[in-house]
């Protein structure tokens, strides 16, 4: 950014409003999830305007600061955002379990085999019941 960027410089959502993770598919047709995280409508004196934080983590490299007239607008230009951001990625599904950082879970590691898969359990719950 340049020196005579007049934005504030946001590290973190202090007071978020709404917070999620989304499931998706990017343009590229990568599926991600990503942390979807609004913070409060916030006064700027120096503008005299108002915004609201924005971060959609693995979309802005940065909590960024959405702008309006007031608390409202600055909200409402928000949300086109974060719209915006639903209409460009694919199969959006929010309310995504978030994901664990590394590729095996630490028992999978320890025993070298792999997870069973859900055809599998339900396979063998079929069977169960089957046995009664």
């Amino acid at each position: 950014m340049p020196e005579d960027d007049w934005r504030p410089k946001l590290t973190v959502i202090e007071a978020p409003i709404a917070d999620d993770y989304w499931r998706y598919t990017a343009p590229e047709g990568k599926r991600r999830t990503s942390r979807v995280t609004v913070g409060q409508p916030v006064q700027f004196p120096q503008e005299r305007c108002w915004y609201v934080p924005v971060m959609i983590e693995g979309y802005l490299t940065k909590v960024t600061p959405i702008f309006g007239q007031g608390p409202v607008d600055a909200l409402m230009n928000a949300m086109m955002f974060i719209k915006r951001f639903n209409d460009e990625m694919h199969w959006v599904s929010s309310g995504a379990k978030p994901r664990k950082s590394g590729t095996k879970s630490a028992r999978q590691k320890k025993s070298g085999k792999a997870a069973s898969n859900k055809v599998q359990r339900k396979r063998s719950r079929s069977s169960s019941l089957a046995n009664r």
